[in-house]
Protein backbone atom coordinates (compact mmCIF):
# COMPACT_ATOMS: atom_id res chain seq x y z
CA UNK A 1 0.00 0.00 0.00
CA UNK A 2 1.34 3.44 -0.87
CA UNK A 3 1.76 6.17 1.69
CA UNK A 4 -0.93 8.64 2.59
CA UNK A 5 0.58 11.23 0.28
CA UNK A 6 2.17 10.39 -3.07
CA UNK A 7 4.88 12.74 -4.38
CA UNK A 8 3.89 15.71 -2.18
CA UNK A 9 5.86 18.18 -4.33
CA UNK A 10 3.60 17.28 -7.26
CA UNK A 11 0.48 16.70 -5.19
CA UNK A 12 0.28 20.13 -3.59
CA UNK A 13 -0.10 22.13 -6.84
CA UNK A 14 -2.59 19.57 -8.16
CA UNK A 15 -4.59 19.78 -4.95
CA UNK A 16 -4.55 23.58 -5.16
CA UNK A 17 -6.19 23.29 -8.58
CA UNK A 18 -8.67 20.71 -7.31
CA UNK A 19 -9.65 23.05 -4.49
CA UNK A 20 -10.39 25.80 -7.02
CA UNK A 21 -13.99 25.60 -8.17
CA UNK A 22 -14.26 25.41 -11.94
CA UNK A 23 -10.99 23.55 -12.58
CA UNK A 24 -11.09 19.98 -13.84
CA UNK A 25 -9.10 17.63 -16.06
CA UNK A 26 -9.62 19.69 -19.22
CA UNK A 27 -8.14 22.87 -17.73
CA UNK A 28 -5.42 20.85 -16.00
CA UNK A 29 -4.26 19.54 -19.39
CA UNK A 30 -4.39 23.00 -20.94
CA UNK A 31 -2.31 24.42 -18.09
CA UNK A 32 0.28 21.69 -18.57
CA UNK A 33 0.48 22.39 -22.30
CA UNK A 34 0.87 26.11 -21.69
CA UNK A 35 3.33 26.09 -18.78
CA UNK A 36 4.98 22.64 -18.89
CA UNK A 37 4.30 21.82 -15.24
CA UNK A 38 1.75 22.57 -12.56
CA UNK A 39 4.37 24.23 -10.39
CA UNK A 40 5.11 26.72 -13.17
CA UNK A 41 1.41 27.23 -13.86
CA UNK A 42 0.75 28.19 -10.25
CA UNK A 43 3.63 30.67 -10.30
CA UNK A 44 2.19 32.39 -13.36
CA UNK A 45 0.63 35.84 -12.98
CA UNK A 46 -3.07 36.32 -13.62
CA UNK A 47 -2.58 37.77 -17.10
CA UNK A 48 -0.64 34.65 -18.17
CA UNK A 49 -3.30 32.34 -16.73
CA UNK A 50 -5.96 34.22 -18.71
CA UNK A 51 -4.17 33.22 -21.92
CA UNK A 52 -5.26 29.62 -21.30
CA UNK A 53 -8.58 28.87 -23.08
CA UNK A 54 -11.37 28.53 -20.52
CA UNK A 55 -9.71 30.69 -17.86
CA UNK A 56 -11.20 34.15 -17.49
CA UNK A 57 -10.38 36.91 -14.99
CA UNK A 58 -12.49 35.44 -12.17
CA UNK A 59 -11.00 31.93 -12.42
CA UNK A 60 -7.45 33.25 -12.85
CA UNK A 61 -7.89 35.29 -9.66
CA UNK A 62 -9.33 32.27 -7.83
CA UNK A 63 -6.31 30.13 -8.78
CA UNK A 64 -3.87 32.79 -7.59
CA UNK A 65 -5.85 33.26 -4.35
CA UNK A 66 -5.79 29.52 -3.72
CA UNK A 67 -2.00 29.49 -4.05
CA UNK A 68 -1.59 32.51 -1.75
CA UNK A 69 -3.77 30.98 0.97
CA UNK A 70 -1.72 27.76 1.10
CA UNK A 71 -4.88 25.71 1.64
CA UNK A 72 -3.52 22.68 -0.23
CA UNK A 73 -0.58 22.22 2.15
CA UNK A 74 -2.84 22.36 5.19
CA UNK A 75 -5.26 19.93 3.53
CA UNK A 76 -2.44 17.42 3.03
CA UNK A 77 -1.31 17.77 6.66
CA UNK A 78 -4.86 17.24 7.94
CA UNK A 79 -5.38 14.19 5.73
CA UNK A 80 -2.13 12.63 6.99
CA UNK A 81 -3.14 13.23 10.59
CA UNK A 82 -6.55 11.58 10.04
CA UNK A 83 -5.22 8.59 8.08
CA UNK A 84 -6.98 9.72 4.90
CA UNK A 85 -5.12 9.13 1.67
CA UNK A 86 -5.14 11.67 -1.14
CA UNK A 87 -4.85 9.92 -4.49
CA UNK A 88 -3.84 12.07 -7.46
CA UNK A 89 -4.84 10.43 -10.71
CA UNK A 90 -1.24 9.39 -11.43
CA UNK A 91 -1.05 7.42 -8.15
CA UNK A 92 -0.71 3.68 -8.69
CA UNK A 93 -3.58 3.13 -6.24
CA UNK A 94 -5.95 5.54 -8.04
CA UNK A 95 -8.76 3.40 -9.54
CA UNK A 96 -7.59 2.51 -13.05
CA UNK A 97 -11.21 2.13 -14.21
CA UNK A 98 -11.73 5.89 -13.82
CA UNK A 99 -8.76 7.03 -15.89
CA UNK A 100 -10.35 6.47 -19.34
CA UNK A 101 -13.37 8.62 -18.44
CA UNK A 102 -13.78 11.97 -20.17
CA UNK A 103 -13.76 13.84 -16.85
CA UNK A 104 -12.10 11.71 -14.16
CA UNK A 105 -11.51 13.26 -10.74
CA UNK A 106 -8.13 15.00 -10.52
CA UNK A 107 -7.87 13.80 -6.94
CA UNK A 108 -9.65 11.22 -4.78
CA UNK A 109 -9.72 11.32 -1.00
CA UNK A 110 -9.79 7.76 0.32
CA UNK A 111 -10.52 6.20 3.68
CA UNK A 112 -10.04 2.45 3.65
CA UNK A 113 -8.61 1.01 0.45
CA UNK A 114 -10.01 0.63 -3.05
CA UNK A 115 -8.26 -2.36 -4.68
CA UNK A 116 -8.16 -3.58 -8.30
CA UNK A 117 -10.44 -6.43 -7.22
CA UNK A 118 -13.12 -3.80 -6.64
CA UNK A 119 -13.26 -3.13 -10.38
CA UNK A 120 -15.45 -6.25 -10.48
CA UNK A 121 -18.32 -4.25 -9.07
CA UNK A 122 -21.99 -3.49 -9.54
CA UNK A 123 -23.47 -0.20 -8.33
CA UNK A 124 -26.74 -0.64 -6.45
CA UNK A 125 -28.67 2.65 -6.39
CA UNK A 126 -32.18 3.97 -5.90
CA UNK A 127 -34.55 6.23 -4.03
CA UNK A 128 -33.86 7.67 -0.59
CA UNK A 129 -37.41 6.67 0.43
CA UNK A 130 -37.85 3.06 -0.73
CA UNK A 131 -40.97 1.00 -0.18
CA UNK A 132 -40.80 -2.28 1.70
CA UNK A 133 -40.39 -3.98 -1.70
CA UNK A 134 -37.52 -1.65 -2.64
CA UNK A 135 -35.67 -2.26 0.62
CA UNK A 136 -36.15 -6.01 0.33
CA UNK A 137 -34.86 -6.11 -3.25
CA UNK A 138 -31.89 -3.86 -2.51
CA UNK A 139 -30.94 -6.16 0.36
CA UNK A 140 -31.47 -9.27 -1.76
CA UNK A 141 -29.39 -8.18 -4.75
CA UNK A 142 -26.56 -6.65 -2.69
CA UNK A 143 -26.34 -9.84 -0.64
CA UNK A 144 -26.28 -12.07 -3.73
CA UNK A 145 -23.71 -9.90 -5.51
CA UNK A 146 -21.47 -10.08 -2.44
CA UNK A 147 -21.96 -13.83 -2.12
CA UNK A 148 -20.75 -14.17 -5.70
CA UNK A 149 -17.58 -12.18 -5.06
CA UNK A 150 -18.59 -8.83 -6.57
CA UNK A 151 -18.03 -5.52 -4.81
CA UNK A 152 -21.16 -3.47 -4.14
CA UNK A 153 -20.71 0.24 -4.92
CA UNK A 154 -23.17 2.93 -3.85
CA UNK A 155 -23.42 6.47 -2.49
CA UNK A 156 -24.02 6.12 1.29
CA UNK A 157 -27.29 8.05 0.94
CA UNK A 158 -30.42 7.24 2.91
CA UNK A 159 -32.64 4.49 1.56
CA UNK A 160 -31.46 2.06 -1.10
CA UNK A 161 -27.78 3.06 -0.77
CA UNK A 162 -27.75 2.39 2.96
CA UNK A 163 -29.50 -0.96 2.55
CA UNK A 164 -27.03 -2.02 -0.17
CA UNK A 165 -23.94 -1.19 1.92
CA UNK A 166 -25.40 -2.90 5.00
CA UNK A 167 -26.28 -6.07 3.06
CA UNK A 168 -22.82 -6.30 1.52
CA UNK A 169 -21.18 -5.97 4.92
CA UNK A 170 -23.48 -8.56 6.49
CA UNK A 171 -22.61 -10.96 3.67
CA UNK A 172 -18.88 -10.61 4.34
CA UNK A 173 -18.30 -8.86 1.02
CA UNK A 174 -16.60 -5.65 0.01
CA UNK A 175 -18.39 -2.38 -0.53
CA UNK A 176 -17.35 1.06 -1.77
CA UNK A 177 -19.14 4.34 -1.00
CA UNK A 178 -18.68 7.49 -3.08
CA UNK A 179 -19.97 10.53 -1.24
CA UNK A 180 -20.98 14.03 -2.27
CA UNK A 181 -19.33 15.77 0.68
CA UNK A 182 -15.91 15.75 2.32
CA UNK A 183 -14.63 12.79 4.31
CA UNK A 184 -14.73 14.93 7.47
CA UNK A 185 -18.36 15.77 6.84
CA UNK A 186 -20.13 12.45 6.32
CA UNK A 187 -23.68 12.85 5.03
CA UNK A 188 -26.22 11.88 6.14
CA UNK A 189 -24.82 12.16 9.70
CA UNK A 190 -26.67 9.07 10.89
CA UNK A 191 -24.49 7.03 8.50
CA UNK A 192 -21.23 7.99 10.21
CA UNK A 193 -20.89 4.59 11.88
CA UNK A 194 -21.82 2.85 8.62
CA UNK A 195 -19.10 4.83 6.82
CA UNK A 196 -16.53 3.57 9.34
CA UNK A 197 -17.62 -0.02 8.73
CA UNK A 198 -17.46 0.48 4.96
CA UNK A 199 -13.91 1.83 5.28
CA UNK A 200 -12.94 -1.29 7.25
CA UNK A 201 -14.20 -3.61 4.49
CA UNK A 202 -13.76 -1.46 1.41
CA UNK A 203 -13.41 2.27 0.86
CA UNK A 204 -15.07 5.65 1.25
CA UNK A 205 -14.16 7.94 -1.66
CA UNK A 206 -14.73 11.62 -2.41
CA UNK A 207 -13.33 14.15 -4.86
CA UNK A 208 -14.34 17.03 -2.59
CA UNK A 209 -12.21 18.80 0.02
CA UNK A 210 -12.12 17.27 3.49
CA UNK A 211 -14.63 19.69 5.02
CA UNK A 212 -16.87 20.08 1.97
CA UNK A 213 -20.54 20.36 2.87
CA UNK A 214 -23.14 18.14 1.14
CA UNK A 215 -24.02 20.76 -1.46
CA UNK A 216 -26.86 19.51 -3.71
CA UNK A 217 -24.82 20.27 -6.84
CA UNK A 218 -22.13 17.81 -5.69
CA UNK A 219 -24.32 14.72 -5.92
CA UNK A 220 -24.97 14.56 -9.69
CA UNK A 221 -21.22 15.01 -10.19
CA UNK A 222 -20.23 12.27 -7.74
CA UNK A 223 -22.66 9.90 -9.53
CA UNK A 224 -20.27 9.70 -12.50
CA UNK A 225 -17.72 8.14 -10.13
CA UNK A 226 -20.22 5.58 -8.80
CA UNK A 227 -20.99 4.41 -12.34
CA UNK A 228 -17.37 4.73 -13.48
CA UNK A 229 -16.17 2.38 -10.74
CA UNK A 230 -18.70 -0.28 -11.74
CA UNK A 231 -19.26 -2.76 -14.55
CA UNK A 232 -22.95 -2.00 -14.34
CA UNK A 233 -25.54 0.01 -12.44
CA UNK A 234 -28.60 -1.66 -10.91
CA UNK A 235 -31.47 0.77 -10.28
CA UNK A 236 -33.60 -0.92 -7.62
CA UNK A 237 -36.40 1.58 -7.15
CA UNK A 238 -36.49 5.16 -8.45
CA UNK A 239 -39.11 7.80 -9.05
CA UNK A 240 -39.34 9.83 -12.23
CA UNK A 241 -36.98 12.51 -10.85
CA UNK A 242 -34.72 10.32 -8.72
CA UNK A 243 -30.99 11.06 -8.62
CA UNK A 244 -30.42 7.37 -9.35
CA UNK A 245 -31.47 8.11 -12.93
CA UNK A 246 -28.52 10.50 -13.21
CA UNK A 247 -26.24 7.60 -12.26
CA UNK A 248 -27.91 5.50 -14.96
CA UNK A 249 -27.34 8.29 -17.51
CA UNK A 250 -23.66 8.48 -16.58
CA UNK A 251 -23.38 4.70 -16.90
CA UNK A 252 -24.82 4.78 -20.43
CA UNK A 253 -22.44 7.58 -21.39
CA UNK A 254 -19.49 5.61 -19.99
CA UNK A 255 -20.44 2.39 -21.76
CA UNK A 256 -21.47 0.53 -18.61
CA UNK A 257 -24.46 -1.80 -18.35
CA UNK A 258 -27.69 -0.50 -16.83
CA UNK A 259 -30.22 -2.74 -15.09
CA UNK A 260 -33.58 -1.89 -13.53
CA UNK A 261 -36.07 -3.77 -11.40
CA UNK A 262 -39.75 -3.58 -12.36
CA UNK A 263 -42.21 -2.54 -9.68
CA UNK A 264 -45.93 -2.10 -9.23
CA UNK A 265 -47.59 0.00 -11.94
CA UNK A 266 -49.27 2.21 -9.33
CA UNK A 267 -46.06 2.82 -7.37
CA UNK A 268 -44.57 6.24 -8.26
CA UNK A 269 -41.26 5.10 -6.75
CA UNK A 270 -40.87 2.68 -9.67
CA UNK A 271 -41.71 5.19 -12.42
CA UNK A 272 -38.03 5.87 -13.13
CA UNK A 273 -37.21 2.16 -13.43
CA UNK A 274 -40.15 1.61 -15.76
CA UNK A 275 -39.06 4.56 -17.92
CA UNK A 276 -35.52 3.16 -18.25
CA UNK A 277 -36.87 -0.26 -19.27
CA UNK A 278 -39.48 1.20 -21.62
CA UNK A 279 -36.89 3.36 -23.40
CA UNK A 280 -34.52 0.42 -23.81
CA UNK A 281 -31.93 2.18 -21.65
CA UNK A 282 -31.95 -0.55 -18.99
CA UNK A 283 -32.31 -4.31 -19.02
CA UNK A 284 -35.21 -5.65 -17.00
CA UNK A 285 -33.91 -7.72 -14.10
CA UNK A 286 -35.79 -10.42 -12.21
CA UNK A 287 -32.88 -12.39 -10.76
CA UNK A 288 -29.15 -12.18 -10.18
CA UNK A 289 -28.62 -14.43 -13.19
CA UNK A 290 -29.99 -11.65 -15.42
CA UNK A 291 -27.21 -9.36 -14.20
CA UNK A 292 -24.38 -11.88 -14.25
CA UNK A 293 -25.18 -13.18 -17.72
CA UNK A 294 -24.85 -9.66 -19.12
CA UNK A 295 -21.67 -8.93 -17.20
CA UNK A 296 -20.01 -12.19 -18.22
CA UNK A 297 -19.90 -10.86 -21.76
CA UNK A 298 -19.50 -7.18 -20.89
CA UNK A 299 -17.36 -5.13 -23.24
CA UNK A 300 -14.26 -3.85 -21.48
CA UNK A 301 -13.47 -1.28 -24.19
CA UNK A 302 -14.36 1.62 -21.91
CA UNK A 303 -12.85 0.13 -18.76
CA UNK A 304 -9.16 -0.37 -18.09
CA UNK A 305 -8.47 -3.98 -17.04
CA UNK A 306 -7.58 -4.29 -13.37
CA UNK A 307 -3.95 -5.01 -12.76
CA UNK A 308 -2.80 -7.80 -10.51
CA UNK A 309 -2.35 -6.57 -6.97
CA UNK A 310 -1.63 -7.92 -3.52
CA UNK A 311 -4.61 -8.74 -1.37
CA UNK A 312 -6.19 -5.96 0.59
CA UNK A 313 -5.26 -5.60 4.25
CA UNK A 314 -6.50 -8.27 6.62
CA UNK A 315 -7.93 -11.64 5.77
CA UNK A 316 -10.28 -12.11 2.84
CA UNK A 317 -13.96 -12.44 3.73
CA UNK A 318 -15.51 -15.88 3.16
CA UNK A 319 -17.33 -14.74 0.01
CA UNK A 320 -14.04 -13.73 -1.64
CA UNK A 321 -12.31 -16.98 -0.67
CA UNK A 322 -15.24 -19.01 -2.01
CA UNK A 323 -15.22 -17.02 -5.25
CA UNK A 324 -11.53 -17.76 -5.75
CA UNK A 325 -12.07 -21.48 -5.10
CA UNK A 326 -14.80 -21.52 -7.74
CA UNK A 327 -12.57 -19.69 -10.22
CA UNK A 328 -9.81 -22.26 -9.69
CA UNK A 329 -12.30 -25.08 -10.23
CA UNK A 330 -13.55 -23.62 -13.52
CA UNK A 331 -10.04 -22.79 -14.69
CA UNK A 332 -9.17 -26.45 -14.22
CA UNK A 333 -12.13 -27.46 -16.39
CA UNK A 334 -11.09 -25.16 -19.23
CA UNK A 335 -8.43 -25.78 -21.83
CA UNK A 336 -7.64 -24.77 -25.41
CA UNK A 337 -10.91 -26.27 -26.69
CA UNK A 338 -14.01 -24.06 -26.26
CA UNK A 339 -16.57 -25.15 -23.67
CA UNK A 340 -20.13 -23.86 -23.42
CA UNK A 341 -21.26 -22.31 -20.15
CA UNK A 342 -23.96 -24.99 -19.76
CA UNK A 343 -21.30 -27.72 -19.89
CA UNK A 344 -19.22 -25.89 -17.29
CA UNK A 345 -22.27 -25.67 -15.03
CA UNK A 346 -22.86 -29.40 -15.41
CA UNK A 347 -19.22 -30.39 -14.88
CA UNK A 348 -18.62 -28.07 -11.92
CA UNK A 349 -21.98 -28.83 -10.27
CA UNK A 350 -22.18 -25.17 -9.28
CA UNK A 351 -25.20 -22.91 -9.56
CA UNK A 352 -25.50 -21.04 -12.85
CA UNK A 353 -25.17 -17.67 -11.08
CA UNK A 354 -21.99 -18.85 -9.33
CA UNK A 355 -20.47 -20.03 -12.62
CA UNK A 356 -21.37 -16.77 -14.35
CA UNK A 357 -19.76 -14.70 -11.58
CA UNK A 358 -16.61 -16.85 -11.52
CA UNK A 359 -16.26 -16.70 -15.31
CA UNK A 360 -16.64 -12.94 -15.15
CA UNK A 361 -13.81 -12.71 -12.61
CA UNK A 362 -11.55 -14.95 -14.71
CA UNK A 363 -12.33 -12.99 -17.86
CA UNK A 364 -11.53 -9.66 -16.22
CA UNK A 365 -8.26 -11.10 -14.93
CA UNK A 366 -7.56 -12.26 -18.50
CA UNK A 367 -7.20 -15.89 -17.47
CA UNK A 368 -9.88 -16.96 -19.97
CA UNK A 369 -11.46 -15.64 -23.14
CA UNK A 370 -15.12 -15.67 -24.11
CA UNK A 371 -16.10 -16.67 -27.63
CA UNK A 372 -19.44 -16.00 -29.36
CA UNK A 373 -22.34 -18.12 -28.11
CA UNK A 374 -21.22 -18.27 -24.44
CA UNK A 375 -18.21 -20.49 -25.15
CA UNK A 376 -15.03 -20.07 -23.10
CA UNK A 377 -11.38 -21.07 -23.55
CA UNK A 378 -8.35 -20.82 -21.33
CA UNK A 379 -5.74 -18.26 -22.44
Amino acid sequence: MTSAVTAPSDLEPLLALNLTEGVGVVLYRRLLRRFGSLAEALKAPEHALREVPGIGPVLARAIRDQVRRGTAGREIETACRLGIRIRPFWDEAYPSVLKPLYDPPLVLYEKGAWTPEDAVSVAVVGTRAPTYYGRAQAERFARLLSANGLTVTSGLARGVDTVAHEAALKSGGRTVAVIGSGLRNIYPPENLRLSERVAERGAILSEFRLNASPNPKNFPRRNRIISGLSLGVLVVEAGARSGALITADWALEQGREVFALPGRLDNPQSAGCHALIKQGAAKLVESLEDVLEELTGVSRSAIAPPAASPASPGTDPPSRCAARDEERLLLGLLGPEPKHIDLLIAESRLASSTVAAALLGLELRRAIRQLPGKYFVRR
